[in-house]
């Protein structure tokens, strides 16, 4: 989740974001490169609490299985799984390019 309050200084329609709160004009508006909005990092919602940094656990059954703990199902650390999942989702989703469109097939002879 981010804050869009510095891309949307006065704020934005919630389902026309080019528009204004009271869809009266055009909502003034600048890129994520002109004003970075902060992240958040939310839904910890299969989180557990752990007496020591020291712990050892089965893991977690999320939406993220490319863990190595994951394939032979080992007990191991939490806290070195969640540093994994962390950089994973770093790598998908801010540094991997995704192609919004699908690229357009060759032309028909």
């Amino acid at each position: 989740m981010f804050d869009p309050s510095e891309m949307y200084p006065q704020g934005f329609h919630p389902t026309k974001l080019n528009r204004t709160r009271d869809f009266k004009g055009k909502a003034k508006r600048y890129t994520r490169t002109q004003r970075p909005p902060r992240y958040f990092l939310i839904d910890f919602g299969l989180s557990r609490q752990y007496l020591s940094r020291e712990a050892l656990d089965e893991p977690l059954r999320g939406g993220d299985k490319s863990a190595p703990e994951h394939q032979n199902g080992t007990w191991c650390n939490p806290f070195h799984t969640d540093i994994y999942y962390l950089g994973n989702l770093v790598r998908q989703e801010f540094m991997q390019v995704r192609l919004a469109m699908p690229s357009p097939s060759p032309s028909r002879r």
